[in-house]
């Protein structure tokens, strides 16, 4: 197979750089921009702060166990509206439930997991802490089983929506309008959360012991004053979809908007023919659509990767040039918030777009780009961003042959 002209393997970093693979002398470096600090998943699998501009190189945890190679994290802004993200002594017992603070290792590697223990009077064994919101919400925390391993999700404005977490098991138990997700993030910690949308502003996020997975809303209970279970970085957001953690110690915090573009010249590429390919990942987000793009700097001429915003699950590869849409390539059904590997082939009358092994989609008919010059994590011209992990970026200065395209995304 061919040598690719540009190749970015997310390992190696610098203040406001990615660093490309190829080519080596140094034209197909990334411009990074993060005017904040934001945190990521080491390799050890700890949650760790990286500074201001610095990209992040995440490692993913599947059941548990950290991955050996490590994504490159892009996200949007988002605010944790929580002000007391990880000292629950400063939340409000609601009304029998208490807090032994520092009480375990918590998933960033120190002695500040709380206990969230369950008083011995029969009432709500849970703690709120107040928070505005409405429209779409997300919120999280990390959590673990201790004497009791069910925890619930509520607020304190919509009187039915809930969901519990079995944190035994890894499962989403009883539920009401809150989609819940639990994700293993080792050593028996696991990260909850729960996204809906509400008309009606939120006034607090409640956390609960629940005495099993098919807990009805706030069922009262008595404990002993000592049993309970372990929390840690809690989270609301004005987002569908859940991002990293984001610390907090009595305000808001906010973590900036992440870019990354600018890759290579027009000496890097070839207008005429070539396969743009990417292993990625990204959230559904109803509102934008994610794009990494080969462009002139504007949609002009580009050929560019959409995860779209209009239907879920659907990835579509686009050929422009000279202002107008050469060719479109479409493929749906396909879980886009898990790693896919997927090439786009174009020359003039032959464009092709290969998603995991397999040929999806061809356009036979329309003309090559003109005057490609960068490769963007963008729609090639300041907007569509994307917002996901990245694990390979490659591009080839040739329309590679189906077989090849099979073994390259295989």
């Amino acid at each position: 197979m061919a040598t690719p002209s540009l190749a970015m393997i997310p390992s190696a970093i610098a203040d406001s750089k990615v660093y490309s693979v190829l080519p080596n002398n140094g034209e197909g470096d990334f411009i990074f921009d993060r005017a904040s600090t934001a945190t990521r998943i080491g390799s050890n699998g700890l949650i760790q702060t990286v500074a201001t501009d610095i990209p992040r190189l995440n490692y993913d945890i599947s059941n548990g166990v950290v991955q050996s190679c490590p994504s490159l994290l892009l996200e949007p802004a988002s605010t944790n509206l929580i002000t007391y993200s990880e000292n629950f002594s400063q939340w409000v017992s609601d009304t029998n439930a208490s807090i032994t603070s520092n009480s375990i290792i918590s998933p960033d590697g120190t002695q500040n997991a709380d206990k969230l223990v369950a008083g011995s009077s029969t009432a709500r064994q849970a703690i709120k802490l107040s928070v505005t919101a409405n429209g779409d919400i997300s919120m999280s925390i990390f959590a673990k089983k201790g004497e009791y391993s069910v925890i619930q999700f509520s607020d304190a404005i919509n009187g039915s929506y809930f969901v519990n977490f079995d944190l035994q098991t890894g499962a989403i138990g009883s539920s009401n309008t809150m989609q819940g997700k639990i994700e293993n993030v080792g050593n028996d910690w696991y990260r909850c959360s729960a996204s809906y949308n509400t008309s009606n502003p939120i006034l607090s996020f409640r956390l609960s012991i629940a005495q099993s997975s098919t807990a009805t809303r706030l069922v009262n209970f008595a404990g002993n004053s000592s049993d309970g279970l372990y929390i840690y970085g809690a989270q609301v957001e004005a987002l569908t979809y859940l991002t990293s953690y984001i610390p907090t110690d009595g305000s808001t915090v906010t973590r900036a908007a992440e870019t990354c573009n600018d890759a290579a010249t027009a000496s890097t590429f070839n207008s005429t023919e070539g396969v743009l390919y990417i292993e990625a990942k990204s959230t559904y987000d109803s509102s934008n659509s994610r794009r990494i793009s080969i462009s002139d700097g504007t949609i002009n001429n580009r050929v560019s990767f959409e995860f779209d915003e209009t239907t879920e699950n659907t990835i579509k590869g686009f050929v422009s040039s000279g202002g107008a849409t050469q060719a479109t390539l479409t493929h749906s059904a396909i879980d886009l918030s898990e790693y896919n590997k997927m090439a786009i082939k174009y020359k003039a009358n032959d464009f092709s777009l290969f998603i995991n092994g397999q040929e999806v989609d061809v356009d036979a008919t329309g003309s090559a780009p003109i005057g490609l010059d960068s490769l963007q994590l963008q729609g090639g011209a300041n907007t569509n961003y994307m917002y996901g992990n990245v694990k390979d970026i490659r591009v080839y200065n040739e329309a590679l042959t189906d077989a090849q395209l099979q073994t390259l995304t295989s």
